[in-house]
């Protein structure tokens, strides 16, 4: 799940031409489009106010070179190199495999790759859905160029149509719920202090960057958890201000008279207060428990592929799904699926091109296998074995953002997971997240 890559200002800029210049052509946009096609509901038009209007809110030539970086990371994370020496391979009566040991002593069969030389990464094995942004569609696209640095016959389908759960915010909320937990979230009295602390310190950025920003429009680019329903009198909301001085900041175009402790004061309280409300576990929930569902049936629907499922009292195999799936949104998408997963926070705001990564790790207890006895220790036959367990699996799930691994205290304290591991038992995490959303997951 990534983020989209470099963008112009959401906020409207003065400078008009200047924003235009930093976009790619519509040349290469095209060329970017080449094999993809994209999928909407025809009455579906993007109202958000991220959206962004003009050439604003846009992906620029910067994003894309981002974005294909960011494909051609995920392809060496999920393909096993050709290159890899054969002599490093630990043989346990499984052909040409290559194994690894982790930290922890675990083996993992072809290094934990999930492509092989036989097995290769190919358009039917993954699937892609977006955000209906202009942004994070192409950001996508691009990231396919690197994915796929030698082409790809074929079309891959770019599903647009599920923006309202990949993002906490939409505009409209979903619920009435939602809307006024946000207004009652946004008034808790340590967030007010910590707004009123640093409200001269925004009144006086948003003085400072007066002259580059289109105030006239600049309204239009309300929006945000706890934002949107605020009444303030400052020129520029705490969201506008930290992603217009993100913006200058790439370019190195931020007013001299704002210092590096002005900008990361102010960014990383907008950081602050993105993860303090939605770290209340009601609004995680409204928020994200969809997008959320999304991942999670798509774990399920792979932990069971290939076995027999029942089907209207017909006995039938489960086809497999592609294993491998894309989710092309934004860094509030990343902070509310880090927050409904209950992940630990990272110490940085997921920068352009930011993405989390969940795996889905089949584990095989060798030792059981290899320990299983027919007899019991003093050699009588007493007519029982041990249980047979070569056929038993269990599966484990890993989230990391941008390659470090976040850990999930979903059900801590519960059937004996008592402190957060790397990898979480799949079985726990979907009971426990079946206890805290009071339905199955």
């Amino acid at each position: 799940i990534h983020r989209h890559g470099d963008r112009t200002p959401i906020t409207p800029m003065a400078d008009v031409e200047f924003w235009e210049q930093t976009l790619p052509v519509p040349s290469l946009l095209t060329k970017m489009a080449e094999g993809t096609t994209v999928i909407t509901e025809d009455d579906e038009e993007q109202g958000h106010a991220a959206a962004g209007i003009g050439p604003f809110g846009k992906l620029t030539q910067l994003g894309i070179l981002q974005m294909v970086k960011v494909g051609s990371r995920i392809r060496d994370d999920l393909h096993l190199s050709l290159s890899t020496n054969p002599s490093e391979s630990n043989n346990d009566n499984r052909s040409n495999d290559i194994h690894t040991t982790d930290e922890h002593g675990h083996l993992h069969i072809n290094r934990g790759r999930l492509f092989t030389a036989t097995d290769l990464l190919h358009l039917s094995k993954i699937k892609v859905k977006s955000t209906n942004f202009p942004r994070t569609i192409q950001s996508v696209q691009a990231l396919l160029l690197g994915l796929f640095p030698d082409g790809y016959d074929g079309i891959i389908e770019i599903d647009a149509r599920h923006t309202d759960i990949m993002i906490p915010d939409p505009q409209p909320r979903l619920s009435i719920e939602q809307v006024e937990l946000e207004r009652k979230l946004s008034q808790r009295d340590h967030l007010r202090k910590r707004e009123r602390e640093l409200e001269s310190l925004a009144t006086r950025v948003a003085k400072q960057l007066h002259h580059l920003v289109d105030h006239e429009n600049a309204h239009t680019a309300n929006f945000g958890i706890g934002e949107e329903s605020e009444k303030r009198e400052m020129l520029l909301s705490f969201s506008q201000l930290s992603e217009v001085m993100t913006c200058l900041n790439v370019r190195n175009m931020l007013p001299e008279s704002i210092s590096m402790e002005d900008y990361e004061t102010i960014t990383s309280h907008s950081a602050w207060k993105w993860f303090e409300n939605l770290r209340d576990e009601t609004l995680a929930k409204l928020a994200m428990k969809s997008f959320m569902n999304f991942i999670m049936q798509n774990i399920h629907d792979h932990a069971n592929a290939g076995t027999e499922i029942d089907d209207g009292g017909i006995r039938m195999t489960k086809e497999e799904d592609p294993v491998l799936h894309i989710f092309s949104c934004h860094d509030s998408s990343l902070i509310g699926l880090m927050c409904v997963f209950k992940l630990e926070q990272p110490a940085e705001w997921p920068e352009y091109g930011s993405f989390i990564k969940v795996e889905l790790f089949e584990a095989e207890n060798m030792d059981e296998v290899e320990n299983t006895v027919a007899d019991d220790d003093d050699g009588d036959d007493d007519g029982e074995s041990e249980p047979d367990v070569s056929n038993q699996k269990e599966y484990f799930v890993r989230f990391s953002l941008n390659g470090t691994t976040l850990r999930s205290s979903w059900g801590l304290g519960e059937d004996g997971y008592t402190t957060p591991t790397d990898m979480i038992c799949l079985r726990h995490l979907t009971e426990a997240v079946g206890r805290g959303h009071g339905q199955d997951v």
